[in-house]
């Protein structure tokens, strides 16, 4: 940076940051401003906006500093439906009082459910530019992961936006139509939307979103990735890690395991509902079982390493799919649902299944074809070089600078 040159303020607002770090998408955030801070501080000033996970009075504001960051902190308003809800004229008044003392050059919105799009409308009448990352479908649907209240997914989105289909409970068909509308308006206005796969990019492209471009996440360069070591075990550790929901294939995954009974393995669950300590014995039709609270950030390598293979059999296109990438990186196999961007760098049956989604059948053959290549699995598998979070952000700062 030039001698004097003032260095470019960037606002980056996530609707969760570390502390509390939920989610994938708050890992990809706080690497990515980690990179940031630490090997482009010499050319922008980072500000973070985000919320408080827990119940309190709405539209209290706290700062706080995170590794030499300024953080601010908002309590959200707690409402049926919060996180579908587009807008919020309390939360437009707090976040324009934070543009107006920050006074950033650049917005960089990720997921602003809670926070609502009213936001961005704040940023607008301040003509501040702003990038849009999707991490989801939040911004194309009426559901995040486009999976309906009847359990339909919707895997292309919504291109015609007239069409019928399932509303959330107490959402009229005109509101459904009316935010939808107001949010693509808001994306189209952004300087740039970024997905984070390429699959994702082509599903808001086909949803009208003609400013998206792909900026790929990456792994953690942070994290020393050590290989996976199960010899704890005489079985063959299956594990589902990514939540106990059904668009994460939860249930199909369970479902499967009781049905195929296998003899030689056993099952590592995550329950994000759960403290980080909390661990419970069971076991699913004679296969045991072993569930576990939410892992932190700094204990999510000795998770992978007590694990075989990584099922992430989601039902929804997923647009990324973090933790596929960070078992592979430990030499875990990974089994992903061919939809969205989850099975991207999966080599089928070199590193992994690629599987037809929500199948249950696909489901009990891949476990099966584990079963019979126990000394294949439970063996690290090389995998190709993942991309890494700084090559994201490098792609990132030109966008920043231009």
């Amino acid at each position: 940076m030039i001698e004097n040159e003032r260095k470019k303020k960037i606002a980056i607002v996530n609707v969760f940051f570390p502390p509390q770090s939920i989610g994938g998408a708050t890992r990809v955030v706080s690497d990515n401003i980690d990179i940031l801070h630490r090997d482009y501080g010499d050319r922008f000033e980072i500000v973070v906006f985000t919320t408080d996970a827990t119940e309190s009075e709405p539209h209290h504001l706290k700062v706080y500093a995170y590794k030499g960051i300024r953080v601010y902190r908002v309590s959200v308003l707690w409402r049926v439906n919060m996180d579908w809800h587009d807008r919020d004229s309390r939360m437009a008044v707090l976040f324009d009082e934070f543009l107006a003392f920050e006074q950033p050059d650049l917005i960089h919105f990720h997921c602003i459910q809670r926070l609502t799009a009213s936001i961005v409308e704040a940023t607008l009448t301040r003509k501040i530019p702003y990038y849009v990352t999707v991490h989801d479908a939040w911004w194309i649907s009426d559901y995040q992961f486009l999976v309906d209240v009847q359990g339909n997914v919707h895997p292309d989105g919504h291109a015609d936006l007239y069409a019928l289909l399932p509303l959330p409970q107490g959402i009229s068909f005109h509101q459904s139509i009316k935010r939808r509308i107001f949010l693509k308006e808001l994306l189209l206005q952004a300087k740039k939307v970024f997905a984070v796969s390429e699959n994702f990019a082509a599903l808001y492209f086909n949803n009208g979103i003609v400013n998206v471009t792909t900026n790929k996440n990456g792994i953690s360069d942070s994290i020393d990735w050590l290989e996976k070591d199960t010899s704890y075990t005489r079985n063959i550790v299956c594990a589902h890690i990514g939540g106990m929901s059904e668009h994460k294939g939860y249930f199909l995954f369970k479902e499967a395991i009781e049905a195929t009974k296998p003899q030689n393995i056993e099952v590592l669950a995550i329950d994000h509902s759960k403290d980080e300590d909390y661990s419970e014995k069971t076991d699913w039709n004679g296969v045991p079982v072993t569930i576990q609270g939410r892992i932190s950030q700094d204990n999510i390598v000795d998770l992978y390493k007590k694990i075989d293979v990584l099922f992430a059999p989601s039902i929804w296109p997923e647009s990324y799919g973090l933790v596929t990438r960070e078992a592979a990186a430990c030499g875990c196999w990974v089994v992903a649902s061919e939809i969205g961007g989850i099975a991207e760098d999966i080599n089928h049956e070199i590193n992994g299944l690629r599987i037809q989604p929500n199948s249950l059948e696909a489901l009990k053959l891949s476990i099966n074809w584990i079963v019979d290549r126990y000394d294949k699995v439970k063996a690290p598998v090389q995998n190709p070089d993942l991309r890494l979070s700084s090559q994201q952000v490098q792609e990132l700062s030109h966008f920043y600078s231009n």
